[in-house]
């Protein structure tokens, strides 16, 4: 039913965008989304197959936190073109399809339905978000075609194109590394992680939270298949590389796009930890938290502007709007992973997992970058509370979602064995 809705809407809205007002096609493109996301929770634990398409437990939760992440974006966006909406559309179809899926073919022709949409998103403003673009697609491609010759590699080593399907030799090892490497990018792990804090600067405020958000979520849903075999030894050396690039460089940034770009190298880092221990659910829960979190912040960077935002701007947020000022104080926290926010359990998850495990030393690492990160944190969350002019468009939908979002955070730490077990269940 998941993907019978999304192929749906994709052709309808394609045709009708050229005749139907922008508002309400806008609207259109929410129902259609929003319509997939029940269908989820509806079939939720009933696994479905056809063909090489596969709904499982790892595509129906890791699918539900893409879709939360596209309906963030389309709510944000103030465009009068119905393009920006069935981009979005797109690329949701094409996370879901990546997140549904084992065989490596389908898996790249998922890749490229989700990237192509983003590269015509990072472009909505031009001028620096086309040379954000530019270096997005260029990298891109680059990865996707590490992702086509480790396809090729494996299917030489192992007969078969099935992600997960078990080998051995320098072949097979050659071919886990490539697909290590095209999903890393997307990802956004060290040392694939250079297109980042570019891209996320240069393209617009919303498009950059669907990134950070839904992209993730498609792109681990993947890894998690592919990975989980084998190539751990190389995924360790990548874990480590992303906590202390990503939090090191994010303590020299003096703005907020370009810090939460940097944090999100070391949250990915946190992520392929839970990846590593072999832990789904951890790393689904993590992975909530996260875009929660990040989709909060950047949410609220949308309504002050939609391009770079200096932490000088967020001075005086508090006084002009306590409660985008609070939201962002709350998501800051919550992605440090202070109690009693969300964030807090994610990481306690994924550390405790990866004690079991005896990944001692990744372990130390990234409690150590962990602590680091206060620094940035707090220097983003404080800001709001400290003098200054700060300036924000805010419209009541986008203050009462800041408010149902920052409400869930803090409920969610406080009960968080009240979601587990649907994330288990799923």
């Amino acid at each position: 039913m998941t993907l019978a809705l999304f192929a749906f809407f994709s052709v309808a809205l394609t045709l009708l965008g050229f005749f139907v007002p922008v508002p309400i096609f806008k609207r259109l493109v929410i129902l259609g989304l929003s319509l997939v996301l029940l269908s989820l929770l509806f079939t939720w634990g009933k696994p479905f197959a056809f063909g090489p398409y596969e709904v499982d437990g790892v595509s129906r939760v890791f699918t539900l936190l893409a879709l939360i992440g596209a309906l963030w974006t389309v709510g944000l966006v103030r465009t009068g073109r119905f393009e920006f909406y069935l981009l979005v559309l797109y690329a949701a179809f094409g996370m879901h399809l990546l997140a549904s899926t084992k065989n490596l073919i389908l898996m790249l022709v998922a890749l490229e339905a989700l990237s192509l949409p983003l590269y015509a998103l990072a472009t909505w403003r031009r001028g620096e978000g086309l040379e954000a673009a530019l270096k997005y697609f260029l990298l891109g491609a680059l990865a996707a075609a590490f992702f086509l010759y480790g396809t090729a590699l494996h299917y030489g080593a192992t007969g078969s194109l099935v992600a997960g399907t078990p080998g051995e030799g320098p072949l097979y090892a050659l071919a886990l590394g490539l697909l290590l490497v095209g999903l890393g990018f997307k990802v956004a792990l060290a040392p694939f992680h250079f297109w980042t804090p570019d891209v996320y600067a240069g393209s617009p405020t919303p498009v950059v939270l669907f990134m950070a958000t839904g992209v993730k979520a498609a792109a681990f849903a993947a890894l998690l298949r592919v990975v989980a075999p084998g190539g751990l030894e190389a995924l360790a050396l990548l874990i480590a590389l992303s906590v202390v690039v990503g939090n090191l460089a994010a303590l020299a940034q003096k703005e907020a796009k370009r810090l939460l770009a940097y944090s999100s190298i070391a949250h990915a880092g946190y992520m392929a930890l839970a990846l590593y221990t072999g832990n789904a659910g951890a790393l689904a829960f993590y992975l909530l938290t996260y875009v929660l979190g990040t989709g909060l912040a950047f949410a609220v960077l949308s309504e002050i502007s939609p391009g770079r935002v200096p932490l000088e701007r967020l001075k005086g947020l508090f006084h002009k709007d306590p409660l985008l000022g609070l939201a962002l104080f709350v998501s800051s926290l919550s992605l440090l992973g202070l109690p009693p926010l969300a964030g807090f359990w994610g990481k306690y998850l994924v550390f405790t997992e990866a004690a079991r495990a005896g990944a001692w030393g990744l372990l130390v690492l990234s409690l150590v970058t962990s602590a680091i990160s206060a620094y940035y944190y707090l220097a983003l969350g404080l800001a709001v509370f400290q003098k200054g002019e700060a300036e924000a468009r805010v419209r009541p939908l986008s203050r009462g979602m800041a408010l149902l979002v920052a409400l869930f955070l803090l409920l969610l730490g406080l009960f968080p064995g009240a979601l587990l077990p649907a994330l288990a269940a799923g």
